[in-house]
């Protein structure tokens, strides 16, 4: 439907710039994990969606188009939950009620599928509080980093001193894990489910989170490998395509793909 929409703007209104995202694949990776055999068909499917695209441009825009097929994110698989809540609970620093809801307590925790944010509430003991916070997950299985504010800028994040919604401290799981916000029962790591589910929100830095980035059609250099860009790159680069320049942005147009 969103293909058959997009190529009929094409068609009747002919911009210079038009976006469509295909959702299909994140919404299969997510309920049957990465590589399996219902992410391939969905994989397949999102090709055919991409062949009919490139079909309307050629139609439409003959030897004036360019087509870009690009993502924000890769997939891990993951069997069991790692639920911070509990640990915290367990240390006396969430408190809950008698139907296990959380009341009070010193932190605050936010899970994103391979991340949780965790938010020191307390900024009497902040210092004293992230110390112990990276102290305690340190050795949780499953975890595969613990990110504190020293190392946030190195993974692009927000100093949470100067943005208050940035948390205080970052968790980043390994590949099989993801996060849970529950306060149910009293395991930190669930048992290893036979139900295989996928997510993503890791550590960028694991090469199993990168994602796919083409680009052919007119502008664009042909049978030219770029290994591996930042997604920054992406927005600039169409600029450049389209006679523009970005200012103020982190990312540069990808030169070494560009015809002249």
């Amino acid at each position: 439907m969103y293909v058959q929409m997009l190529n009929h703007i094409i068609r009747t209104h002919r911009p210079n710039l038009a976006l469509l995202h295909l959702v299909e694949v994140d919404h299969v990776e997510h309920a049957h994990g990465p590589q399996s055999p219902e992410a391939y068909a969905a994989v397949k499917f999102a090709d055919e969606c991409v062949r009919d695209v490139w079909n309307e441009l050629q139609r439409t825009f003959p030897g004036k188009a360019t087509l870009i097929v690009s993502a924000d994110h890769g997939f891990f698989p993951y069997q069991q939950l790692i639920q911070p809540n509990v640990l915290l609970r367990k240390e006396g620093l969430v408190k809950t009620d008698e139907k296990s809801k959380v009341v009070g307590g010193d932190v605050r925790v936010l899970g994103q599928g391979g991340a949780s944010f965790l938010y020191v509430l307390d900024q009497a003991r902040r210092e004293a509080l992230i110390e112990r916070l990276a102290d305690l997950f340190k050795n949780v299985e499953g975890l595969d980093v613990v990110i504190t504010p020293k190392d946030f800028k190195k993974y692009g994040m927000a100093d949470p001193q100067q943005n208050p919604q940035m948390a205080d401290v970052v968790l980043s799981a390994k590949s099989g894990y993801s996060f849970s916000d529950s306060l149910a029962g009293d395991l930190v790591v669930t048992p290893k489910s036979d139900d295989v589910k996928g997510t993503h929100g890791y550590d960028p830095n694991q090469p199993g989170l990168n994602a796919t980035f083409v680009a052919w059609g007119t502008g664009i250099r042909p049978h030219t490998n770029i290994s591996s860009i930042n997604n920054t790159n992406v927005a600039p680069t169409i600029a450049e395509l389209l006679g523009l320049k970005m200012k103020d942005v982190d990312g540069k147009p990808l030169e070494e793909i560009l015809s002249k």
